[in-house]
């Protein structure tokens, strides 16, 4: 538990960090989050055992990196180059990346089986475009990072208060298969204390941050997103139990890996983002 704490706290430290370096540089989340998808990428693919080869997972790595950099790839390329490499086009990118994993998959077929063939392909896109959606949230200036703060509090104070009120009167389970600490109970309590701090944080940003906010719109979206983060933890929890693993990978003490803690932030952000889009 003492680990857990302080590797957290230590996380908790580097985002914060980060979060506020990029209301300068936006390229510095566009850099992290670039990062942080590869590593995801590598925990889905090889750390799971859906693809036991270096080489497709690296191509899914390098693949992931690249489309969350692509915006800020536009700012900096010359025109010619554009038109060389065609990163305009998100087809035209994941096309490329698919033959080339495809032309992987016939050099090295007795290796992999069907649902690695389809995993190399399918996760690295779905996990790019989730981090993509977070960066693109946190460089929206003109809210001063309250997208990003209703993500965290659809996400972890949802979590939090859904363990701590499973904890102290969770009886009845939700998923008792896929992850049997879970219980009906807790999301109640993780859907009251969203709505709590999302409140909170709304009146904040109105009062003291100077950020037009449509405090009863939020309210009223916030549960969804946090069962939209519940749906999000639920799937991750049960491609490990199909893969047969406690976590994804060990990067962060106590936590597990990047998948293990941006599960729930990564589809919410997706489905978050459509939403403001809409």
């Amino acid at each position: 538990m003492k680990t857990r704490i302080i590797s957290g706290a230590v996380l908790v430290a580097i985002l914060i960090g980060l979060l506020f370096a990029s209301t300068k540089w936006s390229a510095v989340m566009y850099v992290a989050s670039a990062v942080l998808s590869a590593i995801a990428v590598y925990e889905a693919l090889y750390a799971t055992g859906i693809v036991k080869n270096k080489v497709i997972t690296a191509v899914g790595c390098v693949f992931s990196a690249i489309f969350v950099l692509r915006p800020l790839l536009l700012s900096v390329l010359t025109t010619d180059v554009l038109l060389f490499i065609d990163i305009t086009n998100v087809a035209s990118v994941i096309t490329v990346f698919s033959l080339i994993q495809f032309a992987l998959y016939l050099k090295f077929h007795k290796d992999i089986k069907l649902e690695g063939m389809l995993g190399m392909i399918i996760l690295p896109i779905i996990i790019a475009h989730a981090f993509l959606c977070f960066g693109s949230l946190i460089t929206v200036k003109a809210v001063k990072l309250l997208y990003v703060v209703l993500v965290f509090c659809w996400s972890a104070i949802a979590d939090t208060g859904a363990y701590f009120t499973g904890v102290a009167i969770g009886r009845h389970k939700m998923a008792p298969v896929i992850s049997p600490k879970k219980s009906w109970e807790g999301l109640i309590g993780g859907i009251i204390s969203s709505l709590l701090v999302t409140f909170g944080v709304c009146l904040l940003y109105q009062n003291y941050f100077d950020v037009k906010v449509n405090i009863l719109e939020i309210l009223l979206i916030t549960p969804i997103f946090v069962l939209i983060g519940v749906m999000g933890d639920l799937t991750a929890s049960l491609i490990k139990r199909k893969c047969e693993i406690k976590d994804f990978g060990k990067l962060i003490p106590g936590h597990g890996g990047v998948l293990d803690r941006f599960d729930s932030i990564l589809m919410i952000s997706a489905a978050f983002n459509v939403l403001l889009q809409l």
